[in-house]
């Protein structure tokens, strides 16, 4: 293997290459590009993509990515790398979930139109990187105030194939979800990952972030999981590291604040991941005005695991996420050898 083209960024083998692609010309004169990262190992082998920043708040996915561009042995890797650690420029300069411009969710959006609004431009730009992987990990979450720390196997309306299941896995999570979508499938149509499979490939969401310190090196733990999944490819010398028990949880309560006012975490931080029995009060909204508590939240599931949590005393609107949260007691247990 010699050169490879990526969307017209060449890269020798051997070597880290980068580019960007164009987009289009903002109101200001500038020009919006996409970057691309890729490193190209010596020998013949699969592509993995990496993906990260469609929400322009959840900046984790930004460093885990820039982590394994640092850390790969270049020397030892088989295939390439291809990687976008910014894939919305705009609302990352923003710091806001959907773009500023369009107040568009690039992340349903995709494949893209390149001639409809600016976030389906970017997605249009960002979707023919698929054609040249065979496997993409797509991160997500982490915003400000909040933590998350777990995959999804599964979403929207597609399911999930044995591939999707045994990569995931591999990438050596404690807890994954396996069920149905959060409300109707059609919702969540237009992700990147589910344009992934519809090609025939593997496309895995790391809901993975920390907008706050949380009592675990989140970010290590997430390089390493790339590395797993990189090894189970072949791409990579070595076994995947594994946890001694994962779980693929079926049931997924999404906890809403019904009132909005001044949220106060009773469960903070460092319950991430952890474990709580049913009735346990997780948290309290007090108003503004009055001061007095106008809601308290209580955990739902007879063994409730925390995947995403709001950590902080912050303010907090009706209906925002809260938590989303698994029952343990009706998940799937996976023990492996250690």
């Amino acid at each position: 293997m010699t050169m490879r083209n990526v969307m017209g960024i060449e890269v020798q083998s051997g070597t880290r290459g980068y580019g960007t692609l164009p987009v289009t010309t903002l109101a200001s004169g500038l020009t919006l590009e996409i970057p691309v990262h890729v490193v190209n190992g010596h020998e013949a082998g699969p592509v993995i993509l990496l993906t990260a920043l469609s929400h322009g708040d959840a900046t984790t996915g930004l460093e885990c990515i820039r982590q394994v561009l640092e850390q790969v042995d270049i020397d030892v890797l088989k295939g390439a790398i291809i990687a976008v650690p910014c894939q919305n420029p705009i609302g990352f300069a923003g710091g806001t979930r959907n773009t500023t411009t369009d107040s568009y969710n690039m992340n349903r959006t995709y494949p893209g139109n390149e001639r409809g609004w600016i976030t389906e431009m970017m997605a249009a730009t960002i979707s023919p990187l698929c054609d040249f992987a065979d496997v993409l990990i797509d991160w997500h979450g982490g915003g400000f105030g909040c933590a998350i720390n777990y995959m999804l196997l599964r979403l929207g309306a597609g399911g999930y194939t044995d591939k999707d299941r045994e990569l995931g896995l591999a990438f050596g999570m404690e807890y994954y979800y396996g069920g149905n979508p959060a409300g109707p499938a059609t919702a969540y149509m237009g992700n990147l990952s589910s344009y992934m499979q519809s090609l025939g490939k593997v496309g895995l969401v790391a809901e993975i972030g920390a907008g706050m310190d949380v009592p675990f090196d989140i970010i290590g733990n997430c390089v390493r999981g790339v590395f797993n999944v990189m090894k189970k490819m072949g791409m990579l010398p070595g076994e995947p590291v594994l946890p001694a028990k994962q779980w693929v949880i079926k049931d997924r309560p999404l906890v809403r604040p019904k009132n909005g006012g001044l949220f106060y975490p009773v469960c903070g931080p460092e319950c991430l991941n952890k474990v709580v029995p049913r009735g346990t009060l997780m948290s309290q909204v007090r108003c503004p005005l009055t001061l007095e508590v106008i809601e308290e939240i209580y955990a739902p599931c007879e063994q409730t695991v925390f995947l995403d949590i709001r950590g902080l005393m912050t303010r907090v609107h009706p209906g925002s996420y809260a938590y989303i949260l698994g029952d343990l007691s009706t998940a799937e247990l996976i023990e492996n050898e250690t």
